[in-house]
C-alpha cells in the first residue's frame, strides 16, 4: 500500500470515534512494517513525511463532512459512531483468547475516570478560544494522547477525545480551517504533539502485544465497554436506530 494512501486512510479512520487506525494497521500486512517505520524514524524520514502528508489530507478533507453531519444530524450521528465501535467490541471479544478481569475493569475504570474530568463541550463550535499559554499546552497534550491512543490497537483515539471534550473543538478547527493564527497555531501545536503520541504509541502498542499481548487486549476491550456506555446520548429516534445500523453495516464490510 503507497505511504501516502495508508496516511490518508489514518487520516480519515483518526476523525471517526469508533473506528481504530491502529487495528485498521494491526488487521493489514502493512502494520508491522508502519510501526518498524515509526520506531526507527531516523532512518525512514522520507516514508514517514509521504504518510504524515496523507495524514493531514485525509482529516483536513473529511473533517467538512463530519462538521456536516454534527451540525445537522448530532444524534445521527453519535449513533453511527457507536455502531462502529460496537461491532469493533464484538471482532475484539471473538480475537481475545482469553479475557484479564482486573485489567478488563482497570481500562473500564479509566475511562470512567477521564469522563468525570471532562468538562461540558459543544458539538460544533463556531467561535474558537483566545490564545493562551494554558489553552495551548492542554490541547497540545490531548494532541499527542489522540496520536497515541490513535496508533494503538483496538482503542480509537478520536473516541477518547469525544469523551474528553477535545475532539469536538479539534474537528471544527480543521473543517473551518484559515491561515488565521487563532486556528493554525492551536492546529500546529495540537498536530506536533499528535505526531510524538503516533511515535510513542506504536513503539507502546509494538512492546504490549508482544509481552502481554492477553492483559493489554483486556485493558483495551474495558476501555471499548465504558466508552459504549458513556457515548449514549440521552436521546433515542427511529433515525438514530438507523443510524446505529448502518454503522454496523458500515463496519462489518
Amino acid at each position: 500500500m503507497s505511504n501516502y494512501l495508508l496516511g490518508f486512510i489514518i487520516g480519515i479512520t483518526s476523525l471517526i470515534p469508533g473506528i481504530s487506525a491502529g487495528t485498521i494497521i494491526y488487521l493489514t500486512s502493512d502494520g508491522a512494517t508502519t510501526w518498524n517505520l515509526i520506531k526507527d524514524f531516523k532512518h525512514n524520514i522520507l516514508n514517514i513525511l509521504k504518510i504524515l502528508i496523507g495524514i493531514i489530507l485525509g482529516v483536513l478533507i473529511f473533517s467538512k463532512l463530519i462538521e456536516y453531519l454534527f451540525i445537522y444530524f448530532p444524534y445521527e450521528t453519535i449513533y453511527l459512531f457507536i455502531g462502529f465501535l460496537l461491532l469493533n467490541l464484538k471482532n475484539s471479544f471473538v480475537k481475545t483468547k482469553s479475557l484479564n478481569v482486573f485489567f478488563l475493569i482497570f481500562g473500564a475504570l479509566i475511562i470512567y475516570f477521564l469522563c468525570m474530568l471532562s468538562p461540558s463541550n459543544e458539538l460544533v463550535h463556531t467561535s474558537f478560544p483566545h490564545l493562551s499559554f494554558i489553552f495551548l499546552l492542554t490541547f497540545s497534550i490531548s494532541g499527542f494522547f489522540d496520536g497515541f491512543l490513535t496508533i494503538t490497537p483496538g482503542i480509537s483515539g478520536s473516541m477518547v477525545m469525544m469523551i474528553l471534550g477535545p475532539y469536538y473543538l479539534y474537528k471544527s478547527y480543521l473543517a473551518n480551517f484559515t491561515f488565521s493564527k487563532i486556528i493554525v497555531i492551536p492546529l500546529l501545536c495540537y498536530f506536533i504533539f499528535d505526531i510524538l503520541g503516533f511515535y510513542f504509541g506504536a513503539r507502546f502498542s509494538s512492546y504490549m502485544l508482544k509481552n502481554f499481548e492477553k492483559n493489554f487486549q483486556s485493558f483495551i476491550l474495558g476501555m471499548m465497554l465504558a466508552s459504549i456506555i458513556i457515548l449514549i446520548p440521552n436521546y433515542l429516534s427511529l433515525s438514530c436506530l438507523i443510524a446505529l445500523l448502518i454503522g454496523i453495516i458500515i463496519t462489518r464490510k
